[in-house]
């Protein structure tokens, strides 16, 4: 049996502190999630916020509302999939209309010029940092370890070597991991939540 879902207050406020405050683009919004979701509230397994992870990279457009959805979904159904995807937009929007309306008056002057430049080396940092440790917890020890670590060097050499070829990588992921793996499949224990 699996514990009661957050009140919805609790999840509105989580969501909409994730919308507010992530930013620098997706890996901010996932270090977010996860930090909220996993680390502190505990309303998921690690095992369950990588697989709805993996899930939302399979989708096209925006991965990471398609991530928010299906982890809303987890938490509480069809509204906990509203509250998230909600919490998590409206924020976001609201700021960065606001933003952009800012930016439009300050955009010549040779400061925020400079300011962007030295912004597209942290993001490029966060997302490594993110990526690497979302990486370190879904690689799963013994055999099934070394085929994950197979599995993501491929996939970055493929992604340096021919960035175009998203698809390709993610299907040959796929039939690899449905060869290899499949009797190494996860319990119904990644679906439920750890509260101790």
């Amino acid at each position: 049996m699996s514990p009661p879902a957050p009140s919805i207050r609790e999840q509105l406020r989580v969501w909409v502190a994730i919308g507010s405050q992530s930013v620098g683009g997706g890996s901010s919004t996932l270090y977010l999630m996860r930090q909220r979701l996993v680390d502190r509230g505990r309303w998921l397994t690690t095992a369950a916020f990588v697989q709805d992870w993996t899930i939302s990279k399979l989708t096209p457009g925006m991965t990471i509302v398609a991530l928010a959805a299906l982890l809303g979904r987890r938490t509480d159904g069809l509204r906990g999939a509203a509250i998230s995807v909600g919490g998590l937009l409206i924020p976001a929007g609201v700021i960065t209309a606001l933003m952009t309306g800012g930016y439009g008056l300050i955009r010549d002057q040779p400061l925020a010029q400079a300011a962007l430049l030295g912004m597209g080396s942290v993001t490029i940092g966060m997302t490594i940092g993110v990526n690497s440790n979302l990486a370190r917890t879904a690689v799963r020890p013994g055999r099934r370890g070394l085929i994950d670590v197979c599995l993501v060097a491929i996939a970055v050499v493929v992604g340096l070597l021919e960035p175009e070829a998203p698809i390709p990588v993610i299907v040959g992921s796929l039939v690899v991991g449905a060869l290899l793996l499949r009797y190494d499949a996860p319990t119904s224990d990644a679906d439920t939540v750890d509260r101790e």
